[in-house]
């Protein structure tokens, strides 16, 4: 009897269940409905469930992060929220599938890291889990609070990219109690997140990354390629982490820190004449705000976005009793907590 091939996942249709794919584990997890996981394989991934009473058998034939292969599954539409991937197919192990291990070896973890400025102003869909990367900035301590009448932990920072841009995190639970040693331990040290299947949710006009129930899997200061290669560009750039209890509003980290009580005092006209880069302050007073070319804009206090505005009273004319309204198309509402930027 001759063997059947391998099948790249792009190929799987429906209404047919005699293919052979060799996969990889990406994740397994337990929830309400049947036990479900990720596979990867040629660049593709897809989400795969089973029934509760294959569970085990699964888990111990095809565990995470190892290869095997898969024979006799069949595929069904994916939807819902939640999903795992934009394949628009899942896998369903039934009772008739063959599962076996594969002698493939490929440590990668099959990233597809998503972008901040998509996720920030909701291009990204909520309905599916991302993977993103970042240095942790303001973090906060891990604190227990009530949820439903049960204690949870709970930890809030900001992840910071390479360009500067941030985003908000929320994680619960277990993944909250791994920053526990970090807590104090790691103020001076860089710590770089790496957060697969993550989830994007809204929360006081701000987009928010958290994790989706047990399905995300947590790395921090992984050794694995792409942790490394953010930890250089990050370290070339001078870039400190920044451990402070959790403002109000969104800072800027695209600042570059350093030692400003060992810098220079210098006059203007010292800087002036200065004709090499060095680090020195000036200690002055501004006279007045020069308005008639755009150096500057109005943007929203919270994300630090350009708004509009959306009455006709001239901002430098404005009055507590007589604020004039901007439109944040990221917070979706009309505010006047703005100033310029």
């Amino acid at each position: 009897m001759s063997m059947v091939s391998f099948v790249p996942l792009t190929k799987l249709r429906p209404f047919k269940d005699n293919w052979r794919v060799q996969v990889k584990c990406l994740h397994s997890w337990k929830q309400n409905t049947p036990f479900a996981g990720d596979t990867f394989e040629m660049g593709n991934k897809i989400h795969a469930t089973s029934k509760r009473s294959l569970m085990l058998r699964i888990q111990r034939l095809l565990p995470i992060d190892s290869w095997g292969v898969i024979e006799h599954a069949s595929r069904t539409a994916a939807n819902g929220q939640y999903r795992t991937t934009n394949y628009k197919y899942k896998m369903v192990i039934g009772d008739d599938a063959v599962l076996s291990s594969s002698s493939l070896v490929d440590d990668r973890i099959f990233l597809s890291l998503a972008n901040y400025g998509e996720v920030e102003n909701g291009t990204k869909k909520q309905n599916f889990l991302i993977d993103v990367i970042g240095r942790i900035h303001e973090l906060g301590a891990v604190q227990t609070v009530q949820v439903s009448g049960e204690d949870r932990k709970r930890v809030q920072f900001r992840l910071v990219d390479a360009e500067g841009d941030n985003l908000a995190c929320c994680l619960w639970g277990t993944y909250a109690k791994q920053f526990e040693p970090f807590s104090d331990a790691g103020r001076d040290q860089i710590i770089i997140c790496l957060i697969k299947f993550a989830k994007i949710k809204e929360f006081r006009g701000e987009m928010q990354i958290t994790n989706a129930f047990d399905a995300s899997r947590l790395y921090l200061n992984a050794i694995i390629p792409e942790v490394t290669d953010l930890t250089q560009r990050l370290s070339n750039d001078n870039l400190t982490v920044a451990m402070i209890d959790k403002p109000t509003g969104k800072k800027d980290c695209k600042r570059v820190t350093y030692n400003w009580n060992d810098a220079e005092i210098k006059t203007i006209s010292e800087v002036v004449e200065v004709n090499q880069v060095e680090i020195c302050k000036i200690i002055c007073t501004i006279e007045s705000i020069d308005t008639d070319w755009s150096w500057f804009y109005i943007g929203c206090n919270r994300h630090q976005k350009r708004v509009n505005k959306i009455c006709n009273i001239d901002y430098g004319e404005m009055t507590k009793k007589d604020k004039p309204m901007f439109r944040c198309e990221l917070c979706r509402a009309n505010i006047s907590n703005v100033g310029p930027k």
